[in-house]
């Protein structure tokens, strides 16, 4: 009952987080508009196995070390120039292509996963909730060896996996002949969407 209990309030609060709007969602959106609802299971999956590999860090108490500032902030900064890049490349596509000639391409020129990992470095206030919030949740979690371990990350995660999934129909959807008129325009927002977001988080880089 205590494992299910943890399962339960992890996927819900992990669920609040994951709606928030951010760069993961406009990343999604735009992705999905180009190829399909299914990319958005591989965006997610990057995000997912980096989130494992720092549950395992603070397991093994690293967490001084992850909340190092010269830590936070190199992390961040990659991620930013990836937010940055991603969008003045979706730019770039948007004018030279037409609509038709857009869809079916591929605005994410490196493998998905990897792309589901940067965008989520890229916001410092991610790994700032996984050494501060994240931490306690483990803590009850520990407790309950690793079944209690496996819940919060499976309920964690699952949010996402809910989530981003139906992100992902939405914009697949915005690709249908329907919203043909505004395709190119919610696009342009979104790259513009991107690079504030790039250059937002790499504020936290310079100023701390």
């Amino acid at each position: 009952m205590v494992v299910f209990n943890l399962f339960i309030t992890s996927f819900v609060i992990g669920f609040s987080g994951a709606s928030a709007p951010g760069p993961m969602m406009t990343m999604v959106i735009t992705q999905c508009s180009f190829k399909g609802w299914k990319d958005s299971i591989k965006i997610v999956f990057g995000h997912a196995m980096l989130e494992a590999v720092l549950i395992i860090l603070l397991l093994l108490g690293l967490q001084p070390f992850l909340q190092d500032p010269i830590f936070l902030k190199s992390f961040t900064f990659l991620g930013s120039i990836f937010l940055i890049y991603m969008g003045i490349s979706l730019f770039v596509s948007l004018v030279k292509k037409s609509s038709l000639e857009l869809k079916n391409s591929d605005p994410i020129k490196i493998p998905l996963p990897l792309a589901g990992a940067l965008v989520s470095l890229s916001n410092p206030y991610w790994l700032i909730w996984w050494v501060t919030v994240g931490v306690t949740f483990l803590g009850q979690a520990r407790s309950l060896l690793m079944l209690g371990i496996l819940s919060f990350y499976v309920g964690h995660i699952l949010s996402d996996f809910v989530w981003y999934i139906f992100i992902g129909f939405v914009g697949q959807g915005l690709s249908l002949p329907f919203w043909n008129k505004l395709y190119k325009i919610i696009l342009y927002l979104a790259s513009f969407s991107l690079i504030f977001f790039g250059v937002y988080f790499s504020k936290y880089v310079i100023l701390g």
